[in-house]
């Protein structure tokens, strides 16, 4: 017997407006322009494209980061709610596992579209390197996707079980959710089964959810690129994907609530409750963002310098300082304001899903330049910039991506079969869960205990800021008084910095401190040797002999106005190269004024060394500047093992990886083909027996 919500839910699935066929014709049309920039692509080429040589990536991969980043907080919302087993999930959880789903069958496939040779995407299988993060970052997804199927089905088949007996529906509608069901028939013990299936689900698609988005970020977190080369991208693109994904679940509740008018199921207390988080994960990205681009600006020089000056002050000013506005600061301030005001708190779905509308587009641009400006700033200098002769300068489009029609068009029809997939979905299948909402039938608003409201607090009480008042200005009336009684500054004294070099003897590799630790390896017995080994407390044995380079010592003297030597002064040392300065850091001068430096340098040819005394209130600054010859060009070598594509990433880099991933395969299959195909039948045989 369905209640006269459950009945206005169902109502979607048998009656059709107008404005559904007007919104699927529209979409429609966007979606096959989009299909026909994609076969112009691939008919002439990714010259039709804006990408080259130097932006290999653009729109393509910026929608890849951006779908797969809505899909990801989709599920974690969903898993989130289900864990912490909080009461007003139920109405949501369903719309936000479709989106993952959804978001993941677009955001995939624009890996495949961003090549210019589709079929070459099985030369990743073909000629697969297991440390490759490419490779990896395909193995996670589809495990997401199939883990996001598995977990967006298993709580549909009671209400698939119900749709097949709604007469009203056609015979091939009920067929097929008949098929579905695989002989559900509602028992409390087949329920008892499904809910501990889901909840144990949901933890797995937390750790699969982090893993996976984790993984994404690798891509550009594992290259050497400014910008991207940063241990931060991991959590920071965990971070955005929830905030994206929530707000996209929040716009979706809004749209939903307006054209099907689920106003029995959703109430203001969800978007209340949503927004709340949405306040707490914009915060929380806050902090990454500015923990991301301080690490930069604080030691700042190079490539870094540039890609800093272009997001906040160069070509890309206007964007950077746009994303930031639209997707933080003027969300925060609308959702804070609404929750917070007993005024406007009627004003509370549609505002909060207006910040939502705005943290996706803020989230789309974030993408944006977090690919395009670090391609636009590569390490190696672009065009004459007057320090290098005969480097002539690019063309303007050679150095700056501008996207196509056909990008355009086809990130416009990816966006617009999400859409479509979407709308079919909510003619097929109700967007409430059904059996796990009756539980709130009685209920017309969901419980919420209201909170007593607190009595308005002062910041401060007036003695007590009249007090810090008075000490901040006794306090600076002290400091200019003692300011007025220092005499005028003494003029430091003339300093004078001289530099000399000389090539020394290098150490020979078989030393006797090597050869007595490998006296030590070879008195130990096997299991010492093991745990030496793994504790890290006997060195590793090398394989190979390795020819130091040659060493040069350095030495910088500082002498005084009248000669003398100036001990205990710190000196520094750099070496200029035609991409900065190379730092060698600081030492201090001996008592007689000298401070050695050791370089062991693998270059060759001839370069300038730079020492500096920055100086004090006693001596004044002084610099010298140095030639070293490093000598000639060596001759070419190979070590003894042979060499690798990628010597450092070799194939262990990946067993975390397949091990984590492949216990992941276990689990769906267990969830998936156990439970659906061995457990809830043998529970359906043993009622039939006591039956």
């Amino acid at each position: 017997m369905s209640s006269d919500r459950e009945a206005n839910l169902l109502s979607v699935l048998t009656h059709t407006s107008r404005r559904f066929y007007v919104c699927f014709g529209i979409l429609s049309a966007v979606a096959l322009w989009g299909l026909y920039g994609y076969i112009v692509q691939l008919r002439w080429g990714l010259i039709v494209t804006g990408m080259r040589d130097q932006n290999s990536w653009g729109l393509y991969i910026a929608n890849f980061v951006f779908f797969t980043g809505m899909s990801y907080g989709g599920t974690l919302i969903s898993a989130i709610l289900r864990v912490t087993d909080s009461g007003w999930r139920h109405p949501i959880t369903r719309l936000s596992e479709a989106i993952t789903v959804f978001a993941l069958c677009i955001g995939g496939p624009m890996v495949i579209i961003d090549l210019g040779r589709p079929d070459r995407m099985l030369y990743l299988f073909y000629h697969e390197r297991i440390q490759s993060v490419v490779l990896w970052d395909v193995v996670a997804i589809s495990t997401y996707l199939a883990g996001s199927l598995l977990y967006l089905y298993l709580p549909m088949i009671p209400d698939l079980a119900l749709l097949s007996e709604r007469q009203e529906l056609a015979a091939w509608r009920r067929k097929l959710y008949r098929k579905l069901t695989f002989g559900w028939t509602g028992s409390a013990e087949e329920k008892r089964v499904l809910e501990k299936t889901i909840s144990r689900m949901a933890i797995l698609m937390i750790m699969l959810a982090v893993s996976v988005h984790t993984v994404v970020s690798w891509i550009f977190a594992m290259t050497l690129r400014p910008g991207w080369n940063s241990s931060n991208f991991g959590a920071y693109f965990v971070m955005g994907a929830i905030y994206s994904g929530a707000a996209g679940v929040v716009l979706s509740m809004y749209i939903l609530l307006r054209v099907l008018h689920l106003e029995d199921y959703l109430k203001p207390v969800h978007f209340r409750n949503l927004g709340l988080l949405l306040i707490t994960f914009c915060l929380l990205y806050l902090y990454f963002t500015i923990n991301e681009y301080l690490t930069m600006a604080y030691k700042i020089e190079g490539p870094e310098k540039l890609l800093m000056h272009q997001l906040f002050f160069g070509d890309f000013a206007v964007m950077t300082w746009s994303v930031l506005a639209v997707c933080i600061f003027i969300p925060l301030i609308m959702i804070t304001g609404v929750v917070s005001l007993k005024r406007l708190r009627r004003f509370t779905p549609s505002v909060v899903a207006l910040a939502s509308a705005l943290i996706i587009i803020g989230a789309w641009g974030k993408r944006y330049l977090i690919i395009v400006p670090t391609l636009s700033t590569p390490y190696l200098p672009s065009g004459n910039t007057g320090n290098i002769p005969f480097n002539p300068n690019f063309p303007f489009d050679w150095l700056h991506y501008r996207p196509s029609w056909v990008e355009w068009s086809v990130t416009f029809g990816g966006t617009a079969i999400f859409l479509l997939m979407y709308m079919l979905f909510t003619k097929l299948f109700p967007m409430v869960s059904i059996w796990e909402t009756r539980l709130d039938e009685a209920r017309v608003e969901p419980a919420v205990a209201r909170a007593p409201q607190p009595v308005a607090q002062r910041l401060g009480s007036i003695p007590t800021t009249t007090i810090i008042l008075i000490a901040c200005v006794l306090f600076g009336a002290g400091h200019a008084r003692a300011a007025q009684k220092k005499g005028p500054a003494k003029q430091p004294e003339a300093t004078t910095l001289s530099l000399e070099w000389q090539q020394v003897a290098t150490p020979i590799p078989t030393s006797d401190g090597d050869k007595q630790t490998q006296s030590i390896t070879l008195g130990t017995s096997g299991v010492n040797r093991f745990l030496g080994r793994l504790l890290g407390w006997l060195p590793a044995e090398p394989k190979d002999h390795i020819q130091n380079p040659p060493t040069y010592v350095v030495t910088a003297t500082l002498l005084g106005a009248k000669g003398q030597p100036l001990a205990y002064q710190v000196v520094g040392l750099s070496l200029k190269t035609s991409f900065g300065k190379l730092d060698y850091g600081s030492r201090p001068t001996n008592a007689e004024g000298k401070a050695q430096f050791p370089v062991q340098d693998r270059r060759y040819g001839q370069y300038p060394v730079e020492g500096t005394y920055d100086g004090g209130d006693q001596f004044a600054a002084a610099h010298a500047v140095t030639t070293v010859d490093f000598g000639p060009r060596p001759e070419i070598s190979l070590p003894s093992e042979g060499i690798l594509i990628a010597p450092y990433a070799t194939a262990w880099v990946a067993v975390p990886f397949w091990a984590l991933f492949g216990l992941t395969w276990f689990a769906l299959f267990y969830f998936g083909c156990y439970v659906l195909f061995w457990r809830l039948p043998q529970i359906r045989r043993q009622q039939a027996k006591s039956g």
